[in-house]
Parts: C-alpha cells; structure tokens; sequence
C-alpha cells in the first residue's frame, strides 16, 4: 500500500540511493550499536521498513558480519530491488505488515522512517517490541501531540500520509513493553 502513496521517481531516488550514497541515520545507528552491543557475540537484528536495504549495506561496509540480519518491508516492489541489489539477501528479506505480525525474535530491532506512515502507533510498535529481547533503535517523527499531514504525488493512488506521534505515547507504548526510551 505505501508503494501505491509514491510514484516510479520516489522509487528510483531510493534504488540511486542505496547504490550511490551513505544515509547519516544508517550511520548513527551503527555507531550505537558498536558502542553498545558485544559483537563477538551472535546479534540477530530485524530491520523494520527495510526499504531497499541501506542498513544491511552499513552493516557491510562496516563488516559487522556476526550480526544476523533480516529485513523486512510491506512493499513487494522493496524486497524485489534490494534482492537485485544484494543478492545475498534473497533468504533474509521478507513481506511483513507489522500492523498485523510479529517479527521473529531479535536482539535488535531498527526502524526508520516506517512508523510515521502506519495509521495507528499500535499495534505496528507493540509487535516490535514484543519481538526485541534488547535494544530498539528508532527514527520517526515525535512531538507534544500527534497530527497528521495528508500529500499527494503525481503519479501515485492513494495520499503519502506522515504522522507525527507523541512523546506521551511512545514513552507509554515503550513502558507497557518493559522497554525505557531516550530520546
């Protein structure tokens, strides 16, 4: 359904993306989890809202290659370039609406520019956290209060809508999981 928000340009922006440029979150993310996670030890992480899978290629480059990735997305056409791009991944990418499915378990869970495009915070958050034993590194857009802005694009079928959630809700949400937030 997000695919169907955007349009065939928003596709080739991330496909030159993923191929041609290093994201600053992707890096952020990294240096977290160097910094806070053994890496001789076996991590699975879960990338939520892989996309074309820009973590799993800051993961490479750094050659953190205990980690066990997988990465999922709810977008066919997702899973279907980054399996182009990365072959390697063809057994580690998969179809997920976190709306409606839990992840498998993981130590890690990173989500980025995902959550602001669900409907609702729950349950796309609860099932994350229900299936992260450790740490989750998040990326979305946070305020005093919730709202939501409604864009359209050329080309698209349905409206590209961006939701902010609250602080209030997240740190509810994280709580209610036994999770602590910082922000």
């Amino acid at each position: 359904m997000f695919q169907k928000s955007q349009n065939n340009e928003y596709l080739q922006v991330c496909i030159d993306r993923v191929k041609n440029t290093t994201l600053t979150w992707v890096e952020q993310f990294l240096d977290i989890i160097s910094d806070n996670i053994d890496l001789n030890k076996n991590i699975k992480l879960n990338d939520i809202g892989c996309n074309l899978g820009q973590f799993w290629k800051g993961l490479k480059n750094r050659e953190m290659g205990k980690i066990q990735y997988s990465g999922f997305d709810y977008e066919k056409v997702y899973i279907k370039e980054a399996i182009n791009i990365f072959p390697e991944l063809s057994k580690q990418l998969h179809i997920l609406d976190i709306t409606n499915n839990t992840p498998p378990l993981c130590d890690i869970t990173i989500c980025s520019a995902t959550l602001e495009h669900l409907q609702h915070l729950q349950p796309g958050l609860d099932n994350m956290l229900l299936s992260t034993k450790k740490s989750i590194l998040l990326r979305t857009f946070l305020g005093e209060a919730n709202s939501k802005s409604i864009n359209f694009k050329e080309g698209a079928i349905l409206p590209y809508d961006i939701h902010q959630f609250s602080f209030n809700e997240i740190f509810k949400t994280f709580k209610r999981n036994r999770f602590s937030a910082k922000i």
